[in-house]
């Protein structure tokens, strides 16, 4: 999955009247310029449609763009997964397509030094529970001599009025199926803390929150976190949490965590932090957290979370458990790419939206909990908008076409999987064009690149993306999106990250995606994407090799085996009997 949209489309009735309604707010509170996130409180990349600011106020219902409002402009800055997406739903704002390599933020933020030239004091609102202390403190150093001002609440909350949230009950995972429990994980962090000298560390984000504690919920979309605050200290876990939540079997499971409700977080918080130095990650750490750990009396001590490496490094339980989830979805998509290209042979209509219907219902048939990020079904052309996330009911799938599907789903295991098929609609029988043949051909060929790798111990991720590339570049074509995320209690977890901007090490046990593709607007799209590892090889000291962990079938109609070599033909073999090749 390259990274996918959560959201539906807003009711729209007037988003110009919505953007006029946050100028007049600005002009009450003398703001020039008010930047607008696409994450939430909780910095999740999947938002509810309701609690979106950005998606309210834009139209724009990609997981990923920031928004910039003055009083004469306002822009959407989108990557290349949104570009057409973008285009289709925007209507009062200018779409600013940014490319591969640079963030969305970073062109906001270019936009807004321009504003700054011609308004040298600018006064710049944002919101600070939406800011990760990190972004806030690099914005504000490069627009030196403009006014940051935080708006608490959010501008685009009080136009838009108070919303309902619900949330679920909670679950304990079974820790005897885990490398790791609550209360080891614990230990281990706070050792780590000891060492930098830090009483404690303030934990925000959700899936770090859900690891620690071996919990997991369903309140937010193609999740399985759950609404929640965290301070690690002596050996004990504080979390704030929807009391209605909580079962007292859930209490009873995780003796080592002090539970209190959410909204008395802070009051617990302020006791247990009063003149301590307290840790936190300054990326993963909203503006508004820091501000209060400073109000509530503790020295805080920016450091990168010590829990994102050890949750990036899955065990021999964890990779066995989610290897299990990853096989019960590799059978559902089979099933699925089966089922369609029976009913197109026998002339039954199906549309994009009729596949997406049936590939979910199979899923919760299959024992799925939930799915892990909106179905992507698209057909023709339609495969070339690389986040497609409205499979249309109107768009009749054709025998003869290519259609790529990308989906997953959450098992108990409590673990994300995420595959990417593309292939040709019809019977065994059914030609693919040479076209067809060629692009996915090239494509595949990357994707062996990646998952037969062989990479020296201290890899980057972006070492990773190039090897992955050069089959694509050699003929001249790339694509818009990073190669590979980590998969785990997320379906997008950091780190690893295999792209442009993975500059850290990848290390054994991390599971990521591989995912090339082509993207051809008159023609369509092609995406090929396995889920893989990284082992030590025996005998080969310093030397890691990435292993798949998906095996669902690749549609052998599609390759034209005269552009693989000798190499490459081997180890597809190999893959195609459903065993990993050495």
């Amino acid at each position: 999955m390259t990274a996918a949209t959560a959201l539906t489309s807003p009711s729209d009735h007037s988003l110009a009247a919505r953007l006029d309604a946050v100028r007049a707010l600005m002009r009450g509170a003398q703001l020039d310029a008010l930047w607008v996130r696409s994450t939430d409180a909780h910095l999740n990349e999947y938002v509810p449609l309701e609690e979106s600011t950005r998606a309210w106020l834009t139209g724009f219902t990609g997981s990923v763009g920031e928004a910039l409002v003055t009083h004469d402009g306002a822009w959407v800055f989108v990557d290349g997964r949104y570009w057409l997406q973008a285009d289709s739903e925007v209507q009062a704002f200018n779409v600013v397509k940014v490319p591969l390599g640079t963030a969305p933020e970073q062109a906001a933020l270019e936009q807004l030094q321009s504003v700054l030239t011609k308004r040298p004091k600018l006064r710049v609102g944002y919101e600070p529970d939406r800011f990760s202390q990190f972004e806030l403190e690099r914005v504000q150093k490069a627009t030196a001599g403009a006014v940051w001002i935080a708006t608490d609440p959010s501008l685009v909350e009080r136009a838009r009025g108070p919303i309902a949230r619900e949330s679920k009950p909670l679950r304990a995972l079974d820790e005897g199926e885990l490398d790791l429990g609550s209360q080891q994980k614990l230990t281990v962090v706070g050792e780590a803390l000891a060492k930098e000298s830090l009483a404690g560390l303030f934990v925000q984000t959700l899936d770090e929150v859900a690891y620690l504690t071996n919990l997991r919920g369903s309140d937010l979309p193609f999740q399985v976190t759950f609404r929640s605050v965290a301070y690690l200290s002596g050996g004990r876990l504080l979390v704030g949490v929807a009391q209605e939540a909580l079962s007292d079997a859930v209490k009873a499971a995780r003796p080592a965590i002090d539970f209190v409700d959410l909204a008395a977080f802070d009051k617990a918080l302020a006791l247990r932090v009063k003149k301590a130095r307290v840790g936190y990650d300054p990326k993963l750490t909203s503006a508004r957290w820091v501000q209060r750990l400073k109000d509530s009396g503790a020295e805080v001590v920016a450091l990168p979370s010590p829990v994102g490496p050890l949750k990036a490094k899955k065990g021999k339980k964890e990779l066995k458990a989610m290897t299990a989830a990853f096989a019960r979805a590799d059978k559902v998509i089979e099933g699925a790419i089966a089922w369609l290209c029976e009913e197109v042979s026998k002339r039954k209509v199906v549309s994009e939206a009729d596949f997406a219907a049936e590939v979910r219902e199979r899923f919760f048939a299959s024992g799925a909990t939930g799915l892990s990020f909106d179905i992507i079904s698209a057909a023709g052309r339609n495969g070339a908008i690389v986040h497609y996330s409205k499979p249309n009911p109107k768009r009749i799938i054709k025998q003869g076409e290519l259609v790529l599907l990308d989906t997953g789903a959450y098992y108990d295991e409590g673990y994300a999987t995420d595959l990417t098929r593309t292939f040709l609609v019809g019977p065994k029988s059914q030609k693919a064009s040479a076209e067809q043949k060629r692009y996915y051909t090239l494509t595949l060929k990357a994707a062996i690149a990646g998952m037969r790798a062989r990479i020296p111990v201290g890899t980057r991720g972006d070492q990773l993306d190039a090897i992955v590339r050069a089959p694509l570049w050699a003929q001249g074509l790339n694509y818009n999106h990073g190669t590979g995320h980590g998969v785990g209690i997320n379906v997008h977890e950091f780190p690893p990250r295999i792209g442009t901007t993975g500059t850290a090490a990848l290390e054994e046990g991390m599971v990521f995606s591989i995912e090339p593709g082509v993207y051809l607007e008159r023609f369509g799209g092609i995406r090929i994407e396995n889920l893989c590892t990284l082992e030590r090889i025996t005998g080969v000291p310093g030397y890691l090799q990435v292993r798949p962990l998906t095996f669902s079938p690749l549609d052998q109609r599609l390759i034209e085996r005269k552009l693989l070599n000798e190499e490459e033909r081997a180890w597809l073999a190999q893959y195609l009997r459903g065993r990993a090749p050495k």
